[in-house]
């Protein structure tokens, strides 16, 4: 409730014409590097080169900041894949990216989160963080689609330290 309470007071994201804000609906690539964008009132200085995110989409200047500071890349050279949904592991990587990867002293307890993944390190600290926990104790789910609900939490439990 907190999360998503600051999520809309801040202007990162608002609920549906319904008036409900979807927290169990699955939030796209696209969607989740327009909240990081959003909640850190960053602007890129170039422009999306993937092939598709056209320049009028939502989120082709917040894909571009993504790029350009290091957040994330694309699925391949020339595409982003905005509209597949962004995974546990993704979201995690975006946000340890964003805080600079800080080294994390943190034993992996998760069976499902191998230490050469690329996404290993962005877990472990997420988890020493207190951004997120697993789904079990011994499991992450780092191939899970990640919900409105969960990446507005992340990012507020983030931001919040």
């Amino acid at each position: 409730y907190n999360a998503v309470a600051w999520a809309i007071e801040n202007g990162i994201t608002n609920g549906f014409a319904d008036g409900t804000f979807g927290v169990n609906s699955t939030c796209t690539r696209g969607q989740s590097v327009t909240l990081l964008y959003r909640a850190l009132g960053k602007a890129p200085t170039t422009v999306n080169g993937f092939t598709d995110v056209a320049a009028d989409a939502f989120c082709a200047d917040t894909v571009a900041w993504a790029v350009e500071s290091g957040v994330t890349n694309g699925t391949s050279a020339s595409t982003f894949s905005p509209n597949n949904g962004c995974t546990r592991a993704q979201i995690v990587t975006f946000l340890y990216r964003m805080q600079n990867s800080p080294e994390s002293k943190a034993e992996n307890p998760f069976t499902d989160v191998k230490a050469d993944a690329y996404y290993a390190n962005a877990v472990l600290w997420a988890v020493e963080n207190g951004v997120t926990t697993g789904v079990s104790a011994t499991t992450f789910d780092p191939a899970g689609d990640c919900t409105r609900g969960q990446i507005v939490t992340f990012l507020y439990r983030c931001l919040s330290k």
